[in-house]
């Protein structure tokens, strides 16, 4: 049997990374909030935008992402074992919906934040190194989908702010594995729409993956988001 006491500092040990997570989160959903704000302002005065609402979730079902690709008619094969589950990105979604029309939902931003790395606090406690973390791993699962969800349109609103030691300029390792996750384009770019290809359903997507050693301010991420949202509107009503 494992020694309680192995067990209780185990646990203690997720609570600075738990508090840590959870500031991440409010800050997100600040830059979030003030991107609801901005959109909502930017276009009060544009003809016909009083038929549309912007509204915020926290989650998607897969039921409803397998639901948009088949609107396309452009995929047959669908495996719905597991669509009572749903994706929670960390600062979640903001979708443009259309009064009168419940089937009208369209992706203006997904966004996510990530903090990975303690190795450069245990060396201030003159601990060991330990292996880098997997949060990248878990950004993959919902950009994959989301991606798949948006394979029929032009754009990918998509955003990840990452910061902790192992995102760190000189950890190539972990950025290589962002730039492969990003189709090798760019980290630190912010990028709406497809680009290349040279068929209408071939294009390459790459999403606005920002990554560095420090944190992201409210302001910083609020910046990139309500470009991705501005641009993600003007696509779909212009």
């Amino acid at each position: 049997m494992a020694d309680s006491n192995i067990l209780r500092k185990n646990k203690n040990q997720h609570k600075p990374k738990n508090n840590q997570s959870k500031f991440d989160d409010k800050n997100i959903s600040v830059a979030m909030s003030k991107t609801i704000d901005y959109i909502k302002d930017r276009f009060k005065n544009i003809a016909n935008f009083d038929d549309y609402d912007v509204v915020f979730e926290k989650s998607l079902s897969i039921e409803y992402m397998i639901s948009n690709i088949k609107q396309t008619n452009i995929r047959k094969q669908f495996d719905t074992s597991y669509s009572s589950n749903s994706i929670k990105p960390d600062g979640g979604f903001l979708l443009l919906t259309k009064k009168g029309d419940n089937s009208y939902k369209k992706l203006l931003l997904a966004a996510e934040v990530k903090r990975q790395g303690t190795n450069d606090e245990r060396a201030k406690e003159g601990l060991s190194k330990q292996a880098q973390g997997n949060a990248i791993e878990r950004l993959g699962k919902n950009l994959t989908g989301i991606k798949a969800m948006m394979n029929h349109e032009d754009i990918t609103p998509f955003v990840c702010f990452g910061h902790g030691c192992d995102f760190d300029v000189n950890s190539t390792t972990v950025l290589a594995k962002l730039s492969t996750m990003n189709e090798f384009y760019y980290l630190n770019k912010t990028y709406v729409f497809k680009i290349d290809g040279n068929s209408e359903h071939n294009k390459f997507s790459p999403v606005s993956m920002y990554f560095r050693n420090d944190e992201w301010s409210v302001e910083e991420m609020f910046n990139v988001m309500k470009e991705i949202a501005e641009t993600s509107l003007r696509y779909y009503i212009f």
